[in-house]
């Protein structure tokens, strides 16, 4: 009789413990549901409040203000948004345009990414062969033939859409350096942009530019940070690189263009938003557009050991201060 106790006692204790384990476990993740709910609520007030400024902020050599002290940086860097969450601004002349970027330009582009030298030439046709709207096939590209013996959909023959669909393009996707941490994406731009900024032009897209190299560029982004650079001479006095200014071609502007890459995350999620803004302001439906909008993996910052910066306060004029816009009587 004691034996069947004891069992019965035992058995008893097994399932209370389960129980007990698999009522904290369904407790931990209603924590981390509400957690993240909460997280989502504040990204997407940080995007509302962004959307507005950029809307009715003006843009200039700091960015999306008017001064060092009052503007947000577009070169990428990190800022707090509501809550625990982040928020970043990229101006698409910072990042290589994957649609219209020459021939040496990827040329350099694939190199500083690690690409191999032997299967650069036959990326680059591949990519041309994919974006133009004819069947005829570059001396190292691949047209639908070529995709279909590969078990491939075929190419678009259109823009890209988003640096992601350069995945898609025959060849690239087994070059895995350019996919190590979404290299690749976070470099480039699809966007209807040109020329690359120089004071918001991360240092592999500086990179880029004819007689450049990668010590050249990070010395211009550090330069930078001090002093926006206004004029080509600056970089050839700094680097010794002549830059062209053709006015015809129009390599280099010192301007941000009116298209953003937003990238929203919130701390310890390993996922965040990005997606790519351009203004519209003779629009009759909205004073901006979204190109697209999707879910990337992001490295986690659990520890919150990443600086960011409080975004500065609204420099933005209002309706509700007509007083600013009419001489007073």
């Amino acid at each position: 009789m004691l034996a069947v106790t004891l069992w019965v006692l035992a058995i008893v204790a097994i399932a209370a413990a389960y129980f007990a384990e698999r009522m904290q476990h369904a407790t931990q993740l209603a924590q981390q549901a509400q957690l993240r709910t909460q997280a989502l609520v504040q990204m997407a007030g940080t995007r509302a409040e962004i959307l507005f400024r950029i809307a009715t902020t003006p843009i200039s050599l700091y960015g999306l203000g008017d001064s060092a002290k009052d503007a947000i940086a577009l070169d990428d860097r990190a800022y707090g948004g509501l809550g625990n969450t982040l928020v970043r601004l990229q101006d698409n002349r910072g990042l290589l345009n994957l649609n219209v970027a020459s021939d040496d330009q990827l040329e350099r582009f694939l190199n500083v990414l690690g690409a191999p030298a032997a299967r650069r030439a036959a990326m680059i046709d591949a990519l041309r062969d994919y974006i133009d709207v004819d069947n005829l096939k570059h001396l190292n590209g691949a047209e639908a033939a070529d995709y279909a013996a590969a078990g491939l959909p075929p190419p678009r023959n259109a823009k890209l859409i988003t640096p992601f669909e350069a995945k898609n393009i025959f060849g690239w996707k087994e070059v895995a350096p350019l996919w190590q941490d979404n290299l690749l994406p976070s470099l480039t731009t699809t966007s209807g942009s040109f020329s690359i900024n120089p004071n918001t032009a991360l240092w592999q897209v500086l990179a880029t530019i004819n007689g450049m190299t990668p010590a050249a560029a990070q010395a211009i982004v550090k330069t930078r940070n001090a002093t926006p650079i206004v004029h080509a001479g600056q970089i050839e006095s700094l680097t010794g690189i002549a830059v062209s200014t053709d006015p015809f071609t129009l390599n280099f502007i010192t301007l941000p263009t009116d298209s953003v890459r937003l990238t929203q995350q919130a701390r310890g999620m390993e996922w965040g938003w990005q997606y790519n803004v351009t203004l519209t302001p003779v629009s009759d439906t909205a004073p901006w557009r979204i190109d697209y909008f999707y879910r990337v993996a992001l490295p986690s910052d659990d520890s919150g050991k990443q600086v960011t910066i409080p975004l500065p306060a609204r420099t933005a004029l209002t309706a509700s201060f007509p007083e600013n816009f009419l001489p007073a009587p």
